[in-house]
């Protein structure tokens, strides 16, 4: 797990910075605080981080080359069946390592970028092949480990991370459709970035770059998967198989390894699992001092169900004040789901014992875990009547409050969203229920709105529930789950790996009927079912509730103090021309009578966005008191 930059200038009589690559590889030190390293061939330059999980000595370092010096490899993430992998390499392949990465570095040598194929992992790579001066590239099939690229007249800059590009000279211009979905979404979705010239390598992409052009192919597709014909009881039990085969493929460590444990369904079989491949198992849970939002006490029954060394830590309103600004400060680019405090907070705690862990992530996506599959199925089967019934009551609730401040005002939020979600189709219905913010609210602060218009056709929402986990799985998992994953844990060089998101697995549940997922007894009921026998009932029957965070009560003193700093006077919002002063005043009027509701999540946004703007943008003259 590490951090990883590579330029290539396009005039190939040019030699990149020295000091800027050393400058990018140090702004990427917290993803990789064991060894860092850069080399300079030609016009590429390659630099690397690394945090030792294999192979913990210096011939794992990176950039790595093979024994002639004409291949140079960067690599961030695992590649779990790399010791299989190994034996399909002619049997004279000289290694010097017992790492993964001169594992892959071999692979694509005698494969090409085909050899991507046999991996099993989490990746991100640049190769660079100076005798035909080529530079590869690539990135995991789910999205897992993130990959950036910057492109302009001169270069193409590679990265971990957008904190890299910043060390070089490259065009800062903002991209206003990534503005308009960050605040729709809380999140911006790929291939878009906050900068326009910065963009994402989808997952499950790889590509070269050569003097003439830069070409990229897919080789990996979520949807195209065939329907599997198989019994329920056939399917729980190849479930149960598979679950734990990734687990197991997901142990291996030469560091110490634990595992997230919040007493969901997901993470508690994660944990259930590990436990079994590792007797001392640390288990790592979190807690907040408001009953609403507190889930600890059902981390902690898993832990003594499975008897795992489990540590718990509890959040109050002190610890979120005392590291704000840090938390803040460890987005790249603008990145608005509250709920990554949390997830800050527990991969600290955790690195202090362990520098892996493993995680329930992605199972909701697979299996239909959320509460909008579940809505989902209910509107498809609820019939006129009871549709007209719940559209009546649904109109005297809107006179009452609505937020996630509170299970009563909570529930009164989502019956509004399920009675909207009655008059719309199953596309209309996933797209409105993917935004946090409502589109008039973003319309009226924007000062260039936009309509940013996702295209979810592949998967046919209106056929079945399967296609509704499809579209999870390409937008919520990649851009908002795992990208929250990855800041948060790196941000403390803690290794999160994610069992439910080997691509086999993946496949396989994909295969699966929608049935046997979401039906009348609830979600995830084929992952329920086949460790029933392995859990404790409270937990199997436990309602589903997000890692949420209770914003309201802790941010209530630092908002008001947020909305009175400089980048929300007068001067600084009209020189910035971004957003509609007016608005933001109606909205800090709303704020302080205490009636900005579910809108809170917009303030959260805005101040994310001003926060990250004035540490990476800024006016182009220092002079002015507003920067």
């Amino acid at each position: 797990m590490c951090g990883l930059v590579g330029i290539w200038l396009k005039n190939n009589n040019t030699s990149p910075n020295v000091s800027q690559l050393g400058n990018a590889v140090q702004a990427l030190v917290h993803r990789g605080p064991d060894a860092q390293g850069q080399c300079i061939n030609q016009q590429v330059g390659l630099g690397h981080a690394r945090l030792s999980i294999l192979d913990l000595s210096a011939n794992g370092n990176q950039p790595m080359s093979e024994s002639s010096n004409r291949y140079t490899l960067v690599f961030n993430g695992e590649i779990y069946n790399y010791q299989a992998v190994k034996k399909q390499l002619p049997p004279d392949t000289v290694f010097h390592s017992d790492t993964d990465t001169e594992v892959l570095l071999q692979t694509i040598i005698h494969f090409g970028l085909e050899g991507v194929k046999l991996f099993n992992g989490f990746f991100a790579f640049l190769l660079y092949d100076k005798i035909d001066n080529v530079l590869y590239f690539g990135r995991d099939r789910m999205g897992i480990k993130p990959l950036y690229i910057y492109e302009d007249e001169t270069q193409y800059i590679f990265s971990s991370e957008l904190h890299a590009f910043f060390q070089f000279d490259i065009d800062k211009s903002l991209d206003q459709e990534a503005i308009n979905s960050l605040f729709e979404y809380t999140y911006i979705p790929g291939p878009n970035t906050i900068l326009k010239k910065v963009k994402q390598i989808l997952p499950g992409s790889m590509g070269k770059i050569t003097t003439r052009e830069m070409t990229m192919s897919t080789y990996f597709d979520l949807s195209a998967v065939a329907p599997l014909k198989i019994t329920y009881e056939e399917a729980k039990k190849e479930v149960k198989k598979r679950v734990i085969s990734a687990v197991e493929k997901r142990m291996i460590a030469d560091v110490p390894l634990g595992a997230f444990l919040s007493g969901g369904l997901d993470s508690s079989i994660v944990s259930l699992i590990s436990k079994g491949f590792k007797s001392d198992l640390k288990t790592f849970s979190v807690g907040f001092d408001v009953p609403f939002f507190d889930e600890s006490a059902y981390a902690s029954e898993v832990a003594n169900h499975i008897q795992s060394d489990h540590q718990r830590l509890m959040l109050g309103k002190a610890d979120f004040k005392k590291e704000f600004q840090n938390f803040l400060n460890a987005n790249d680019q603008p990145f608005a789901d509250s709920s990554a405090f949390a997830v800050y907070v527990l991969s600290q705690f955790a690195k202090q014992q362990v520098d892996v862990c493993l995680s329930g992530d992605g199972a909701d996506e697979l299996f239909g875990g959320y509460r909008k599959h579940a809505a989902e199925y209910r509107i498809r089967n609820t019939n006129k009547a009871k549709a007209l019934l719940i559209k009546s009551i649904a109109k005297v609730g809107r006179f009452f409050p609505q937020g996630r401040d509170g299970k009563w005002h909570d529930l009164n939020r989502k019956f509004q969203k399920f009675s909207r979600g009655l008059e719309q189709n199953a596309a209309e219905r996933y797209a409105s229920w993917l935004k946090f913010i409502p589109m008039d609210a973003k319309n009226k602060l924007l000062i260039t709105p936009k309509t940013v218009a996702i295209d979810f056709s592949e998967f046919h929402l209106d056929k079945d529930l399967n296609g509704m986990l499809l579209a999870d799985q390409s937008m919520v998992l990649p851009y908002d789950m795992l990208t929250k994953v990855d800041r948060m844990s790196m941000r403390f060089s803690l290794e999160v790996r994610t069992p439910f998101l080997d691509h086999e697995l993946v496949n396989y549940i994909n295969s699966l009927p929608a049935e046997y997922k979401l039906n009348k007894n609830g979600r995830k009921q084929i992952l329920m079912d086949a460790f029933a026998a392995d859990l404790p009932p409270n937990i199997l029957k436990r309602p589903k509730k997000g890692f949420e965070i209770p914003i309201f009560d802790w941010l209530k003193e630092e908002l008001d103090l947020a909305l009175k700093q400089d980048c929300f006077s007068a001067t600084f919002i009209k020189r910035q021309n971004i957003f509609n002063y007016d608005y933001i005043c109606d909205l800090q009027k709303k704020w302080h009578l205490g009636t900005v509701g579910d809108g809170i999540y917009l303030v959260w946004t805005l101040i994310v966005f001003q926060n990250w703007w004035q540490q990476y943008i800024g006016f182009n003259d220092k002079k002015s008191k507003d920067t």
